[in-house]
């Protein structure tokens, strides 16, 4: 097992700019290339709603997000790049829950449900290279991510489905081109300390508020603690400016679940 030490902090804060986000599934080992969006954007209207105080911005490391103590979680179409992927794009608990005295865990485990739980939303419908992109960059679990994203973070907000993964993915190519995304990526396989990815992080955004950026991470079979994701919580007016410190924000709760060490998980033999 490799142990972070000085020198490796020191080589992998100099490696240089590159943006990995394509993979189709059936060629899952893919360059590591730009996939083109139509339109890069970040703007997202909210028509309903609208008066939440953030959004949680989830960034998948894709070997440990398809992993656990149960075994693979994702399906065997899982692109094997990028490495770096999308899980969503997260308001946090509109006021009128929060004076309902709606707990926040309430609304993290059940999202748009709690306003109709009756009813379930439509499936978006998507264009063929949108749904490309989607399926190349998010996980590919055993019922679609990108239909549960939308249903239970969206579809109460009134937002037009295309325009949301749209700025979703926007957000997730302009992380994975910095800097602190490569070395993240050529670490993988080794140990890292949770204060190196951290400050490697802010050598690109500048300095962050409070627990603006969390970690996930799941548990091998024998109890090892593994990278799953990256967390951001992002002003919701600011999206634009991500990646830059103007456009995160504290977060009120301590939700990392990550021991200050643990490893960066490489694809299992398959």
């Amino acid at each position: 097992m490799f142990f972070a030490s000085h020198r490796f902090f020191l080589a992998i804060t100099g490696l240089a700019l590159l943006s990995g986000c394509v993979a189709q599934p059936a060629q899952q080992n893919a360059p590591n290339i730009p996939h083109a969006l139509p339109v890069q954007s970040t703007e997202l209207s909210v028509p309903k709603h609208g008066d939440f105080g953030h959004y949680t911005f989830a960034l998948t490391w894709q070997p440990g997000f398809c992993s656990g103590p149960n075994g693979k979680s994702c399906t065997d179409s899982q692109p094997l790049t990028p490495l770096i992927g999308l899980h969503g794009l997260w308001a946090s608990r509109p006021s009128d829950l929060i004076q309902a005295k709606l707990p926040v865990t309430t609304w993290w485990q059940k999202g748009c449900s709690v306003y109709n739980a009756s009813t379930t939303a439509a499936t978006p419908q998507l264009d063929t290279n949108l749904s490309a992109i989607l399926a190349s960059v998010m996980p590919h679990t055993r019922t679609p991510l990108w239909v549960h994203e939308y249903q239970k973070h969206a579809s109460c907000f009134g937002m037009q489905a295309t325009q949301f993964f749209t700025t979703a993915a926007t957000l997730r190519n302009r992380f994975v081109a910095l800097p602190s995304a490569q070395a993240l990526i050529n670490s993988a396989g080794h140990e890292i300390e949770k204060t190196t990815l951290n400050q490697l992080i802010e050598r690109d955004t500048g300095t962050l508020p409070e627990r603006a950026v969390q970690f996930q991470c799941n548990k091998t079979a024998q109890g090892q603690s593994i990278l799953s994701q990256i967390w951001f919580t992002l002003k919701i007016d600011s999206l634009s400016k991500f990646p830059r410190a103007e456009a995160f924000i504290k977060n009120a709760h301590e939700q990392d679940n990550c021991p200050t060490r643990f490893l960066i998980p490489q694809w299992s033999a398959q």
